[in-house]
C-alpha cells in the first residue's frame, strides 16, 4: 500500500476509520444489552435487525477499503467485507453468549455475513461502482 500523504491520512482517519470503528463500538454496545428490543419503540425481527446492523458495517468497511486501495478489483474487496462481517459477527455472537438473556446463534452469524455483503453492494450502487 502506498504511503498516504498527510491530508489523505487525516481524511482516512476522520472520514473512514473513525466512523467505521465507532460503528463497531455501536454493534458491541447493542450486543451488550440484555434486551435490545427495549431500545426501540417498534419491533424488528431478529434476523432483519442483524442484516440491517451489519449492512452498515459492510457499507463503511467497503468504503474504507476502496479509499485505501482503489485499484484493487472490487470483487476482492467484497470478499474482504464478507469475511470481515463474518469474523466480527462471530466475535459478536461469542460476546452475546456471556450477556445475560442473550445467546450464540449460527443463524444470526449468517445474517451478519449477509448484511455485510448487502451493505457493501449498497455502497456500490450509491457510488456507481460495478463488478469487474
Amino acid at each position: 500500500m502506498p504511503v498516504l500523504d498527510k491530508w489523505r491520512q487525516k481524511q482516512f482517519l476522520l472520514l473512514h476509520l473513525i466512523p467505521f470503528l465507532l460503528y463497531c463500538l455501536l454493534i458491541f454496545w447493542l450486543s451488550s444489552q440484555s434486551d435490545p428490543g427495549r431500545l426501540s419503540s417498534f419491533v424488528v425481527p431478529d434476523k432483519i435487525a442483524h442484516i440491517l446492523e451489519y449492512s452498515g458495517f459492510g457499507f463503511l468497511l467497503l468504503r474504507m477499503l476502496i479509499f485505501l486501495n482503489p485499484e484493487r478489483d472490487v470483487v476482492q474487496h467484497l470478499i474482504w467485507v464478507f469475511s470481515g462481517a463474518l469474523l466480527y459477527g462471530l466475535s459478536d455472537e461469542i460476546h452475546q453468549y456471556f450477556v445475560p438473556g442473550r445467546e450464540f446463534s449460527w443463524m444470526d452469524l449468517l445474517a451478519d455475513g449477509a448484511g455485510g455483503y448487502l451493505g457493501a453492494r449498497l455502497w456500490m450502487v450509491f457510488s456507481g461502482k460495478r463488478l469487474s
